[in-house]
């Protein structure tokens, strides 16, 4: 809670983001959030059941991430009134930085947080099996001189 004079609100963080059937709760804690303990900064609060999805017309955004100095993974929250403790709950989790930046410009509230070791390798091996970098083309240079595309002669007065 970030509190100021007369006002308080909630400020939130992702803490971290777990991988593996392991880790799976019960179905219903994707709708609700269960406390999962304290940090510094705060409370925390788990839900499980997600899934990202990988999607090969995106492989070079997820390439573009991979080389990237700090590859994220991010979830989107929308807020909710039903849940006492926590008034915000996940709807996607994604590993695309362009798919994270849509549903935040409709003003969903994003979180990220480093991106976990077995959703890397997953995300790196798909890229491997379906990415195919475009070969780069140099284009080649028009000469402006002699005119333009519409047969115009340059005016040489």
């Amino acid at each position: 809670m970030i509190s100021r004079s007369f006002w308080s609100m909630p400020s939130w963080y992702l803490y971290s983001v777990a991988v593996g059937e392991n880790v799976a709760a019960a179905e219903s804690a994707r709708d609700s959030a269960l406390a999962a303990g304290q940090s510094d900064k705060g409370d925390l609060f788990a839900w499980s059941g997600f899934q990202v999805t990988l999607y090969k017309d995106a492989c070079e955004r997820y390439w573009h991430a991979l080389i990237g100095d700090k590859p994220l993974v991010y979830v989107v929250c929308r807020d909710t009134e039903e849940d006492e403790a926590c008034n915000i709950r996940p709807v996607i989790v994604t590993i695309d930085y362009d798919e994270a930046t849509a549903c935040a410009e409709t003003d969903e509230l994003v979180l990220s947080a480093p991106i976990p070791g077995e959703l890397y390798r997953y995300m790196e091996s798909f890229v491997l099996a379906h990415y195919q970098p475009k070969a780069f083309k140099k284009r080649k240079r028009r000469k402006w001189s002699e005119g333009d595309d519409r047969g115009q002669q340059p005016d040489r007065g």
